[in-house]
């Protein structure tokens, strides 16, 4: 793997390109988030991306760093967006979003992701937003 798997990720999101980020994982995918949320499969995943974007009209993403060995990746990132719309338990605020995340993760033989956690800070998240102290 290279550094283009992780610069790969970040424009598929970038471009909000909804198949291309479900594209990323194997069929048979599973995305958690280390908050408790798991998406298993290419139906899973695409509902994530698609309700994240819904959420998030001008996500972006910033690769900070990355690691890769043959099937194994860290991916350093800074996602920034501003929350317009409902996403888990969070109204939509149409507030700012910049917050740090960690992905780590494998791959397959065919360098897609078999499986991944997201550390992502929600406690940060909500407290841009105004719902947290």
């Amino acid at each position: 793997m290279s550094e283009a798997f992780a610069t790969g990720w970040a424009a598929a999101w970038n471009e909000h390109d909804v198949d291309a980020v479900v594209a990323w994982y194997a069929v048979d995918g599973m995305h958690r988030m280390a908050s408790g949320n798991t998406y298993h499969g290419a139906d899973d995943v695409r509902a994530m991306v698609q309700r994240t974007l819904g959420a998030y009209p001008d996500l972006r993403f910033e690769v900070r760093r990355a690691f890769a060995t043959e099937h194994d990746f860290v991916i350093e990132y800074t996602m920034r967006g501003h929350q317009e719309s409902v996403i888990g338990d969070r109204p939509g605020t149409g507030g700012a979003v910049e917050v740090d995340g960690v992905l780590v993760g494998t791959t397959d033989v065919d360098g897609r992701v078999s499986a991944c956690v997201d550390y992502l800070d929600h406690l940060t998240i909500r407290r841009q937003l105004g719902l947290a102290d």
